[in-house]
């Protein structure tokens, strides 16, 4: 009877042990991203919480093949789906004397921009690109900052009519939230430019070699560019150069402060986006001379 008892004691304690070893290791995966943030902020940051234009599945795959493509050049990566990780990384690499790049896939986090544009001064992402850093929100998939919030159990397959089955009051900011990063109340990206052929310019074959002609759904229009702004690199549009109307993908920057990129803004089709995004980021955004604060035109940047 005592070797049974023991025996039952024994299991219990392993149990437990097990249980306690558990929710360690589960409580330190939780903190980890906070720990590293607190410790050395990444160069480039993923949010692939939540998608739209894109399944959360594809984007993760994207997320992977940028992350695997930056890091052997020594480029410091991380994914997240945690919204609130997204805000303080923001927060603490604001004004650090480097670029850093935030990437997207056709939603804009609540916590960097309050849905439904009730913060159009002053939101987290908005004071980001407006540091002199060189700071960058890249953007795939759907319009840029169209939403800011969406349910992911409703999106997670592409919809079979249109426009699809999703509440219209969760974070729909429309394309006011470009304006109000811009500054600009007269630029927006016209729904009768969708699938429109966009052509690889000369500098978007050199820089990014995985690019290739597609017709974008969501271009940005370049003659709607007002203020400092300007088109800094345009590696495929409607002209197959930098003279043009629209153009997909294609930096623009607020004059020596940060920066807007789309890559691919295309409604659910299957584009290099991981590609092409860390082709951009290795051969030009965080390429040493750009990498460096000071006058837009001069070698200083």
């Amino acid at each position: 009877m005592k070797t049974i008892v023991i025996k039952k004691i024994n299991i219990s304690v392993i149990l437990i042990l097990m249980c306690l070893c558990f929710i360690t290791e589960k409580t330190y995966s939780s903190n980890e991203q906070k720990s590293n943030l607190n410790q050395q902020p990444v160069d480039v940051l993923i949010y692939t919480g939540i998608s739209w234009w894109i399944k959360p599945s594809d984007a993760k795959v994207e997320a992977e093949t940028t992350k695997n493509l930056l890091e052997p050049k020594g480029i410091r990566v991380a994914t997240t789906e945690d919204v609130e990780y997204v805000k303080k990384w923001m927060i603490q690499t604001t004004n650090d004397g480097s670029v850093n790049v935030l990437i997207l896939y056709g939603v804009m986090p609540s916590t960097i921009y309050p849905h439904g544009n009730t913060q159009p001064d002053g939101s987290t992402a908005e004071q980001w690109i407006e540091s002199e850093d060189g700071d960058t929100i890249m953007n795939h998939a759907d319009y840029i900052g169209w939403t800011s919030h969406h349910d992911p159990h409703r999106i997670s397959t592409p919809p079979d009519d249109w426009p699809p089955a999703i509440p219209v009051d969760i974070g729909l900011n429309k394309g006011f939230a470009l304006c109000f990063l811009m500054d600009n109340p007269y630029i927006i990206i016209n729904f009768r430019s969708e699938n429109k052929p966009m052509l690889v310019t000369n500098e978007g074959k050199s820089l990014t070699p995985s690019l290739v002609n597609f017709n974008s759904d969501r271009p940005l229009p370049l003659n709607q560019l007002r203020g400092a702004w300007y088109a800094e690199k345009v590696f495929a549009s409607d002209t197959g150069n930098a003279n043009a109307k629209l153009a997909d993908p294609v930096i623009v920057r607020d004059g020596n402060r940060g920066r807007l990129a789309i890559v691919h803004q295309t409604n659910w089709e299957d584009n290099p986006k991981g590609n092409v995004a860390a082709e951009i980021i290795i051969n030009y955004l965080l390429a040493e001379p750009v990498k460096l604060k000071g006058d837009v035109n001069g070698s200083q940047r």
